[in-house]
């Protein structure tokens, strides 16, 4: 059964500031970093500059992989300048309806596919 992992975190800074800080907390090594953990299937980063919010939606074949992120990634974000209030949630997938409206969770995990850099 795949978990969905979602994290999300408020952005504290100028207004003219956001999208620094929020590409700040999602640097582009560390979606190769993303590549390597175990058992994750895929993620999507996202912003929310209205609500002044960064998040990262990540979909694991193992809750315990997921449980793992969820802390690492609780501790890693709370340290970079301008990131706030990290939270996260697990989500288990109802796959049948997931699957009758293509939701992607029928991936290979993304440490079988070739790492390109």
């Amino acid at each position: 059964m795949s978990v969905l992992l979602y994290v999300v975190m408020d952005v504290e800074c100028k207004d003219d500031e956001f999208y620094m800080v929020a590409q700040g907390a999602f640097p582009p090594g560390g979606a190769y970093e993303m590549k390597k953990l175990p058992t994750l299937q895929w993620k999507i980063y996202g912003i929310d500059p209205q609500k002044r919010q960064v998040s990262g939606f990540y979909l694991f074949k193992s809750r315990e992989a997921a449980e793992k992120r969820a802390e690492e990634a609780i501790i890693q974000l709370q340290q970079r300048p301008g990131i706030i209030n990290v939270t996260s949630q697990l989500w288990e997938i109802v796959e049948e309806p997931t699957r009758i409206c293509k939701g992607p969770i029928d991936l290979p995990m993304i440490q079988d596919l070739p790492l390109e850099e």
